[in-house]
């Protein structure tokens, strides 16, 4: 097991974002983490990557977890060109594996500053860089934003290959359908577990609602 949390809570605000949420991430695991806006999925990666803290409950490790984290507006040393933004993550990234990913993701000038790119040519660098990193645990929020099908399709097979546990949030129900076999969701702070694909979600969370219906009306 790389993680489990116990009875994690956080509020924004007066608003509580995640309450008593409980979660284990294993070593191959492919999961999603679904819900409406607002209810706290970034808040969630954002905890999981060591980058926001919770207020209530554990979280547990493995020793040496290294991970990974595709932020929804990722930092960048502005000046900094794009190879070498990259190369100065670790010394285990080759040259030619990074021009090769970013060339799928369509970025060729890799000379260029990362201050003269345009927000959808900095979430690709972004991407790119979360994937390169070495890792026990990738964690991507909406890392479809800013491709085109053709990137997709290159992405899905690339998470799907993915020799490491990847926790995505993403509204692209085709690409979740793709490539996850675990999905987490959150609605109104709580967590449910429904293993399988995102159809396979959709399909379970349906039966679950009508099965509430019905014994609702048998009650009344």
């Amino acid at each position: 097991m790389l993680l489990s949390a116990e009875h994690l809570t956080k509020h924004q605000n007066i608003k509580c974002i995640v309450k008593d949420v409980s979660f284990a991430i294993e070593d191959k695991d492919k999961i999603a983490l679904v819900g409406v806006n607002g209810t706290g999925k970034t808040t969630l990666l954002r905890m999981i990557a060591g980058e926001e803290k919770y207020e209530e409950g554990t979280m547990i490790r493995k020793n040496g977890l290294r991970i990974s984290y595709l932020a929804q507006d990722p930092v960048f040393k502005e000046e900094d060109t794009i190879l070498h933004q990259i190369l100065s993550m670790d010394k285990e990234i080759k040259e030619f594996e990074a021009k090769a990913i970013l060339g799928k993701l369509g970025i060729y000038n890799v000379d260029e500053k990362v201050a003269h790119l345009s927000g959808g040519q900095r979430k690709r660098v972004a991407l790119a860089r979360a994937l390169l990193k070495p890792c026990d645990l990738l964690l991507l929020d909406e890392p479809t934003n800013h491709l085109d099908n053709q990137m997709i399709e290159w992405l899905e097979n690339y998470v799907k290959r993915y020799p490491k546990a990847v926790v995505i949030v993403s509204h692209d129900r085709m690409f979740l359908d793709d490539v996850v076999d675990v999905v987490y969701e959150i609605e109104y702070g709580v967590m449910r577990r429904y293993p399988g694909n995102y159809t396979h979600y959709v399909e379970t969370k349906k039966s679950d609602v009508e099965q509430q219906k019905s014994a609702y009306a048998r009650q009344q």
